[in-house]
């Protein structure tokens, strides 16, 4: 989106047949979403080209109706909870996400387990799409389920593949969780996550059994966007007495093969 220079106040409200502060408005929103995390007012002020006082205005606006947030110990600004929606929603009707569920279903029909796509939320990998297994052992989790980073297929491959800007403050969090409540089967420090992260990042796709003692195995690929940048992760997962979440499984195959798949109708080119 172009962004889009204000002079002041009394520029008329209506050019083209449109409303220009509904324009400016995406302009910040589009400056929002194009960050790799929260930014400041001035920051922001920046990008658009407008004085700070009337971005504030327009980011309180956006506030109210839920297309941001504002953080109350730094004061940044990122996108907000109807932002998010937004997302979910424009996902689930675009046309290679339609393609990706038609992969997900032949893959959960193959395997006979429940499989996800999950992507990055500012809590962290979160579940958009769950396709159930249809057995009585099936595993059952909600659609916007966020993922552990530590103790997950899907957070360990967010983990190892995510801009380390977004995704190493959460991590730090979710260490000292797991060294103050004495999880099992989850990692207590930096060292112990880099090994996990290195043998992720050299098989390309991430493994678990067990994680923080769940009793669930998984298997999660990466998914590429056209720029080559991961927008999601495709995640197999079931009782760990029902899945071979070992590396180098036929089920790991098989995910990584339908991720692969995925990412070329995302326009990703190996």
């Amino acid at each position: 989106m172009d962004r889009i220079v204000s002079g002041g106040d009394t520029a008329p409200e209506k050019a083209k047949g449109g409303v220009q502060s509904v324009e400016i408005a995406g302009t910040i929103l589009d400056v929002l979403i194009q960050a790799d995390g929260p930014l400041k007012l001035a920051e922001i002020s920046a990008q658009v080209g407008m004085p700070s006082a009337k971005v504030h205005r327009y980011l309180v606006s956006m506030i109210r109706i839920g297309l941001a947030l504002q953080s109350k110990e730094t004061s940044k600004y990122d996108l907000g909870p109807a932002a998010f929606q937004l997302g979910i929603k424009g996902f689930a009707r675009f046309q290679p996400l339609k393609v990706a569920e038609q992969m997900l279903n032949d893959m959960v029909e193959m395997v006979g387990e429940t499989a996800a796509l999950a992507v990055w939320t500012e809590k962290g990998p979160t579940m958009i799409r769950v396709i159930e297994a249809r057995h009585d052992f099936a595993t059952t989790i909600a659609p916007t389920h966020h993922c552990p980073l530590t103790f997950s297929a899907t957070g360990l491959l967010f983990s190892s593949f995510e801009d380390s800007a977004r995704s190493d403050p959460l991590i730090e969090r979710e260490l000292e969780q797991n060294r103050n409540s004495g999880r099992s089967n989850a990692p207590k420090d930096r060292g112990s996550l880099a090994e996990a992260i290195t043998e992720t990042r050299n098989q390309g796709y991430a493994v678990m059994s067990n994680g923080g003692g769940d009793g669930f195995g998984a298997v999660s690929a990466p998914i590429f966007d056209v720029s080559g940048r991961l927008c999601m992760a495709l995640t197999l997962f079931g009782l760990t007495d029902r899945v071979d979440a070992s590396p180098d499984g036929t089920l790991a195959r098989i995910v990584l093969r339908t991720a692969e798949k995925v990412s070329s109708a995302f326009g990703y080119k190996v």
